[in-house]
C-alpha cells in the first residue's frame, strides 16, 4: 500500500520541510503545492477546473488526488461525497502523499464515509508521519491511546511487515545495482522570502 515508503524516508531526511507559497500574505504568490486551482476560479470554472484536476489524478499525479479528495471531503464548493474522498485519498496515500495520509487516518479514525477503525488508522497516521506530515506523529498518539491491546498489536504486526519488507526490498535494488537515489531539488518556495522582499 505504501510502495514509495522507502524513496519517501530518504528524500524527508534530504530535503529541509518548505514553507508554501499559500501560507504568505502576498496574493501574487502561487502555491507550488496547488494543483488543481480550486481556491481561484470563480464558480463558473470551477467545474472546469475540477474536470482538468481529474485529468491528472487519472493520470497519476498524487497532488491532484489529494486536493480532488480534500475538496470533496470539505464539501466547500461542491457536495460533500466521502466516498469520492475515499477514492482519490487512497490513491494518493499509495503514492505517498502525507497529507492525503493524515486525512484518510483520521477518516478512519472519526468514521467518516468508512467504518471506525483505530488500527487502521493509526498504521495510516504513522506512515503520514513518516512521510513528513507534522501533526500525524501527535494524531497517531492520540489514536493509540483509544486503542486495546489487541488493536495495537495487530497494527505493530502490520507496521513491523511493512517495514521489514520494505527494508528487504532496499537491499535488493541496492544489490542489484537499481536503488536510484533522486538528486534533492531546489523546493520552488525555497526563495519565498527573498521573492517577498523584490515584489515589496
Amino acid at each position: 500500500m505504501f510502495r514509495q515508503l522507502p524513496r519517501l524516508i530518504l528524500l524527508s531526511l534530504l530535503l529541509p520541510a518548505s514553507q508554501s507559497y499559500a501560507e504568505t500574505d502576498n496574493t501574487l504568490l502561487i502555491s507550488a503545492d496547488d494543483r488543481c486551482a480550486f481556491e481561484r476560479v470563480d464558480e463558473e470554472s470551477l467545474q472546469l477546473a475540477i474536470d482538468t484536476c481529474i485529468s491528472a489524478a487519472e493520470g497519476g499525479d498524487m497532488k491532484a488526488q489529494y486536493e480532488l479528495g480534500q475538496l470533496y471531503y470539505s464539501g466547500e464548493r461542491v457536495t460533500q461525497d466521502y466516498a469520492t474522498a475515499l477514492q482519490w485519498l487512497e490513491q494518493a496515500s499509495i503514492q505517498g502523499e502525507p497529507r492525503a495520509q493524515y486525512r484518510l487516518g483520521m477518516m478512519h479514525f472519526q468514521g467518516e464515509g468508512v467504518q471506525r477503525n483505530l488500527a487502521q488508522a493509526y498504521i495510516i497516521l504513522k506512515m503520514a508521519s513518516i512521510n513528513g506530515h507534522d501533526a500525524a506523529m501527535d494524531s497517531a498518539d492520540l489514536v493509540a491511546l483509544q486503542m486495546n491491546q489487541q488493536e495495537m498489536n495487530a497494527a505493530t504486526h502490520v507496521l513491523g511487515t511493512l517495514f521489514r519488507d520494505y527494508l528487504a526490498q532496499i537491499r535488493e535494488e541496492q544489490l542489484n545495482g537499481t536503488l536510484k537515489m533522486e538528486e534533492p531539488q531546489l523546493q520552488p518556495d525555497s526563495n519565498a522570502q527573498e521573492i517577498e522582499e523584490l515584489l515589496e
